[in-house]
């Protein structure tokens, strides 16, 4: 009788410890998962972010190669210099107003930032970045703050469609 009062006691312990195991198993498994889930958020923002640097070291060669130079002092023209600006008035985080650059290369730039062909209208796939639009690219020029380093500061803002918030990548360059 002894023997039987002490195993009742026992009895469901070790259901209960495979219960435990299996919890504790089951949060490990959903903390790797969402770890993947950051892990592919951080990865595609890596990858924008690169495409971006690309972009805009497009652009600034460009920029370097169509800049006027004065012909007696070989330094750069401000009004060559200053035709490069686009919507260089910052209202808001990546929503910027201004005059609209009028130089063929940077609008044609603009259109490859969007993912789109030059003509404005053709949409290329796998191209440019996600929800950019025009308000969303600026190009400032600064040839005036400090004489002979004519700065050009260009910035990009995209939005994917799971993103929850913009991201913005901003380059500084010189241009002489």
């Amino acid at each position: 009788m002894n023997t039987m009062t002490l195993r009742n006691p026992q009895r469901g312990v070790f259901l209960l410890e495979v219960l435990i195991a299996i919890v504790i198993f089951a949060i490990g498994i959903l903390a790797m998962i969402s770890m993947q889930a950051v892990s592919i958020a951080a990865q595609n923002d890596s990858q924008y972010r690169a495409e971006a640097e690309h972009l805009i070291d497009q652009l600034t060669s460009q920029m370097r190669m169509a800049v006027a130079h004065d012909a007696t002092t070989g330094n750069v023209v401000a009004a060559s210099f200053a035709s490069f600006a686009h919507q260089a008035t910052t209202t808001s985080a990546c929503n910027y107003t201004g005059t609209v650059s009028s130089v063929d290369f940077i609008e044609d730039w603009i259109n490859t930032v969007k993912g789109f062909a030059s003509d404005g209208t053709t949409k290329i796939a796998g191209k440019g970045l996600p929800g950019v639009t025009d308000a969303r690219v600026q190009i400032q020029t600064d040839s005036a703050t400090i004489p002979g380093m004519n700065q050009v500061r260009v910035t990009v803002c995209w939005q994917a469609a799971s993103d929850k918030t913009s991201h913005r990548h901003t380059v500084v360059a010189y241009i002489d």
